[in-house]
């Protein structure tokens, strides 16, 4: 996979046209991973490079996130950003707000299938079960020892016979339960862009899920993995989620 920096000059001519979409993963892009995604933290040099990619004419930000729109809005928390929560099943900028009316049926049977889940994980186990409205979040970055070969059979067979009409993925250190007919990150950014009328697009993330806005944006834009060891369709790489900030940084000065 090329590297990013290797290849800036033809990346600034492929972002020259205006107005351009930066669109940004949130955990592991924007924020180092954490133990538990309630301790991942903006840093104020991401914050401030952030602000001043907003302040430019011609560039509209966009931040995509698996996590649900008001925890994402609270972490960032930065005026004229559109956010995208629950992989873009939620998505909120200056001037609309849209939710999946798909999803909207769902939030029933996401409530019911997390507590039973939450039933096989209860407190010490070391997983999180996260209730994110739209869909839910099994964390195991934290599983303790014990508790691993019981968490892998649980998780089997709940994998196995996912509820009527929901579904089950994958991502770091995590299971995603979601609406099957639900967009995923790449319906939203194609959505935003056409309402936007951008003329071209800049893409990065770091997790399976940040695949589908690569698929979505190929030939269309410019698509980063942060992380040059996976199998992606993302155009270049970064090694780092370190290197992001001085990403944020050169999108700022081209």
């Amino acid at each position: 996979m090329p590297g990013f920096w290797k290849h800036t000059g033809e990346i600034a001519a492929r972002l020259a046209a205006r107005p351009l979409l930066v669109t940004l993963d949130f955990d592991g892009t924007l924020a180092a991973l954490a133990e538990t995604p309630d301790k991942a933290r903006l840093t104020p040099e991401y914050r401030t490079a952030l602000k001043a990619l907003v302040k430019l004419p011609g560039v509209k930000v966009f931040i995509l996130s698996g996590r649900a729109l008001p925890n994402l809005k609270k972490v960032v928390g930065i005026p004229g950003i559109y956010y995208g929560g629950n992989h873009g099943m939620e998505l909120e900028g200056p001037v609309f707000r849209r939710l999946d009316a798909h999803v909207m049926r769902a939030r029933a049977r996401i409530a019911a299938t997390v507590q039973e889940i939450a039933e096989r994980f209860p407190p010490g186990t070391g997983v999180m079960v996260e209730n994110k409205v739209f869909s839910a979040s099994v964390h195991y970055r934290c599983v303790k020892s014990p508790f691993r070969t019981s968490f892998r059979r649980h998780m089997a067979a709940l994998t196995c016979s996912a509820p009527a009409g929901l579904r089950w993925s994958r991502g770091h250190k995590v299971f995603e339960l979601r609406p099957e007919k639900a967009p995923d990150k790449g319906d939203a950014v194609l959505m935003l862009a056409r309402r936007l009328k951008t003329a071209s697009v800049f893409a990065a993330g770091d997790d399976l899920t940040d695949e589908d806005m690569f698929r979505a944006l190929a030939g269309l834009g410019v698509t980063l993995r942060v992380g040059c060891r996976h199998r992606t369709k993302a155009d270049y790489c970064v090694r780092t989620q370190k290197e992001m900030l001085k990403v944020l940084r050169f999108l700022a000065k081209i």
